[in-house]
């Protein structure tokens, strides 16, 4: 599910799918404020008492349960815990499962020894088994239909390491890890193009020489094998219901701990598995892993170094594989350094170690309490510190109604959004092309392949471009020259239809580029080389990114170029110089969703800025409740998207907000 709909393909259609919305309302997982800090506790037995234990929760400041894999299945449990008002994450042991082990031995996991991946209770099976992971997948997306859970927490995905016992002494060995299987070989040999020698055969001697010769290619490799298997449960289950939030259970290294363990050991590549998930939640158990508390926020803020998704560390509450007793004090000191900033918020593992003690109950609660009290200061801080460059309105020939509005309404107007957002520069995204309308249909446009430019063609234009037509004045001149002198920042942007962009580049700059308001062109692609077949565009590549935006700086080398839609897969997958995403997403049900949506658009393309169009007609019902729907939304998205450099009310509604007193 993808909330998007084009609002100039007609009321019906519009009407059409808000009415379905509103029948699939009730089947939505219910979504905490995304901006709401998660005090998360691991339970894996049903309490005796459920009611009692649900109070005692909320005294803590518990809102959130990450339920183990057998109590998961109790839905009548998990409907409780839902009507107390807890939100639910299922932990999913991905590569663990002794279970299925015993059943098929085969799916092992292999180290670099030839043995199967196995120490103490912990039996990976290989992360590249093709079979299981489908059968992993199926499973998983039966689970989110059937319990309707908040979100997944995804545990043990990562490669076979003991990490609980790996000391800061301790030196990792690389062939004590996975997966060396024949099969894992054979793979890695056909997709790379790298070949053993025939010499080299069997264990140790085949990963040996692997690592001692290919140890990058090899690495990288094997960190396809999980990113790969996050991205395919991500969109799996996100199938099902498209707002279910997934959270990674990280190992609990820092980037250079273990000779960058966290990589080549464990596999867990963040600037790669974090597009996919909403959390991060390293498992920063000190005790046991012989740290100091300190240590704690240190591992938070390296993975917040790398990643933007909101950080969750999870911290044990009694002493486990070390015979020490852990301390009340040295809880104490744990769960301060976890909540420490730039934290999100906190797991405790786990409820049943933690039930017997009232005086570590007292400590959470203490904490817990402070923690949340702080956090109206830090969101301050975060707005104070924002990224956003630009505030301001998007403009269309079609999209004010019942007419366009004159120069001083849009001054005012954009001007207005932006003192919104301190510091922000008033700015507009100005259309000076439109897809071409054929003909009209009652309650729908029907589009041509051609682009319409709003000015006549220039003197000695030569018509090179059937796709092209110009108009027969120039619709825009006034309005720049106003922009020009009030300071303002004008994208001019583009429907392209099946028109050459460098051609169309060139036609608008050589009218345009004499005004200082201009800063760069803009490309909706959903109307690049629109057809009817491809009727939400056709995706851009890299090639063709690095084109556009290197031909745009023929004309100024500070010009910036954006690519617009609501699909991150119709975007330039890795060219990122010069460019900035905007996201047009539109029909939501809550200002949660909206933000939520907006929030994993900005992590995909982090750290390139990012921006946002916002205010549509179909999100109305919500957004007009909101005491001041551009900044409210504004603001929620400043503190969700470090990125953001952008934001812009769209045009269609733009009237309900800013009257057009003539």
């Amino acid at each position: 599910m993808k909330p998007r709909v084009n609002l100039i393909t007609g009321t019906v259609i519009i009407v059409g799918l808000l009415s379905l919305l509103s029948l699939l309302a009730g089947q939505l997982s219910p979504l905490a404020a995304t901006n709401r800090n998660i005090i998360g506790l691991k339970i894996y037995q049903e309490p005796d008492r459920a009611a009692q234990s649900f109070d005692l929760w909320k005294k803590l400041g518990i809102n959130t349960l990450f339920v183990g894999p057998e109590l998961a299945g109790k839905s009548d449990w998990l409907k409780l815990c839902r009507q107390a008002g807890f939100n639910i994450f299922l932990i999913i042991p991905v590569f663990q499962n002794p279970e299925k082990l015993k059943d098929s031995p085969g799916m092992a996991a292999i180290t670099g020894e030839g043995l199967p991946a196995k120490d103490d209770w912990l039996e990976f099976v290989c992360p590249g088994n093709q079979l299981y992971r489908q059968e992993l997948i199926e499973s998983v997306k039966k689970m989110v239909s059937e319990l309707k859970p908040d979100g997944l927490s995804l545990d043990f995905i990562r490669h076979f390491v003991f990490w609980e016992k790996v000391y800061p002494e301790s030196t990792l060995d690389i062939l004590k890890t996975t997966c060396f299987c024949p099969e894992c070989i054979k793979n890695f040999q056909k997709e790379t193009g790298i070949i053993i020698p025939p010499a080299i055969q069997g264990y140790p001697d085949i990963p040996r020489w692997l690592v001692a010769n290919h140890r990058t290619e090899w690495t990288a490799w094997r960190n396809r094998q999980i990113t790969t298997m996050v991205e395919d449960v991500s969109r799996a289950a996100r199938q099902v219901d498209h707002f279910l939030q997934l959270n990674l259970h990280l190992v609990p290294w820092r980037e250079d701990d273990f000779n960058g363990g966290r990589i080549s050991v464990a596999g867990q590549d963040l600037k790669s598995l974090s597009r996919y998930v909403d959390y991060l939640s390293p498992m920063t158990y000190a005790p046991m892993l012989k740290r100091p508390p300190e240590w704690i926020s240190s591992v938070v803020a390296d993975i917040q170094s790398t990643a933007p998704n909101p950080i969750l560390p999870s911290v044990q509450v009694k002493e486990a594989y070390l015979p020490e007793e852990l301390s009340l004090e040295e809880f104490e000191a744990e769960l301060k350094a976890a909540l420490k900033p730039p934290a999100a918020g906190v797991i405790f593992w786990n409820w049943e170690t933690l039930a017997g003690s009232k005086e570590k109950q007292k400590i959470i609660q203490k904490q817990v309490s402070e923690f949340i009290h702080n956090q109206e200061t830090l969101r301050l801080e975060r707005l104070e510190k924002n990224s956003l460059v630009r505030a301001g309105l998007r403009a269309s020939p079609y999209g004010p109604k019942p007419t366009f509005p004159g120069v001083s309404y849009w001054l005012n107007s954009a001007g207005d959004m932006s003192r919104r957002f301190p510091g922000s520069r008033p700015a507009l995204i100005w259309l000076v092309s439109t897809m071409d309308r054929v003909k009209k249909i009652p309650g729908q446009e029907v589009y041509a392949t051609r682009t319409r430019l709003t000015f006549p063609p220039p003197a000695n234009f030569r018509r090179q471009d059937e796709n092209i037509v110009f108009a027969a004045e120039d619709a825009s001149e006034s309005y720049l020259q106003a922009f020009d002198q009030a300071g303002y920042q004008v994208w001019l942007q583009v429907e392209p239809a099946m028109a050459d962009i460098p051609t169309l580049i060139d036609l608008v700059m050589e009218r345009y580029h004499h005004h200082p308001c201009v800063i760069g062109f803009g490309v909706d692609v959903e109307w690049h080389r629109w057809s009817e077949k491809d009727s939400e565009g056709i995706a851009v590549t890299d090639e063709q990114a690095r084109e556009w935006q290197q031909h745009l700086r023929r004309w100024n080398p500070s010009y910036l170029l954006f690519l617009k839609h609501w699909e991150q897969s119709k975007l330039p997958p890795t060219y990122r110089e010069g460019l900035v995403f905007i996201d047009d997403s539109q029909i939501f049900e809550s200002l949660d969703q909206i933000i939520l949506e907006f929030a994993r658009w900005a992590r995909w393309f982090y750290p390139a800025p990012v921006g946002f169009q916002f205010g549509y007609p179909a999100d109305r019902h919500w957004w007009e409740k909101l005491a001041d729907p551009p900044a409210d939304i504004g603001r929620e998205i400043i503190l969700t998207a470090p990125n953001v450099t952008d934001l812009y009310w769209v045009d269609f509604t733009v009237k309900d907000i800013w009257p057009d007193k003539k």
